[in-house]
């Protein structure tokens, strides 16, 4: 299960940085786009903190969201057992 919650991370943080852009892959203070591991983490964690995330136009960037129906997918289907 472990490896399969890491999986649907990384396919949510490529999808987000793909739909929205500029979370993982920023400038930088000189220009440079370097990875903003803290600007991921924030984004991940906001569905904890804001309502706005939890309407059906965002529903595709709620990692919460992702991570509770991915959860019930797993349990529904004995996925990798």
């Amino acid at each position: 299960m472990i490896l399969y919650l890491f999986l649907i991370t990384i396919v949510f943080i490529v999808y987000s940085e793909y739909s929205v852009g500029s979370i993982l892959f920023r400038p930088d203070s000189y220009g440079k786009i370097s990875m903003n591991f803290g600007s991921m983490f924030n984004f991940m964690m906001n569905p904890f903190h804001t309502r706005h995330l939890w309407s059906l136009q965002t529903l595709d960037i709620n990692y919460a969201f992702i991570i509770i129906v991915s959860l019930l997918i797993f349990n529904k289907f004995n996925i990798f057992s």
